[in-house]
């Protein structure tokens, strides 16, 4: 599941970047690494 969430918010942040909503700036970036570290947990 956290891989799931992980992804939905990894694409609607780029989708976002790329639709100009957001700035490309470390705000998203860090976005970016929370939902890749979260798309790496795995649940015990």
């Amino acid at each position: 599941m956290p891989f799931l969430i992980g992804a939905a918010i990894a694409a609607t942040t780029l989708i976002s970047m790329a639709l100009g909503q957001i700035d490309t700036g470390f705000e998203a970036l860090g976005v970016l690494l929370a939902a890749g570290v979260l798309m790496t947990l795995r649940e015990e």
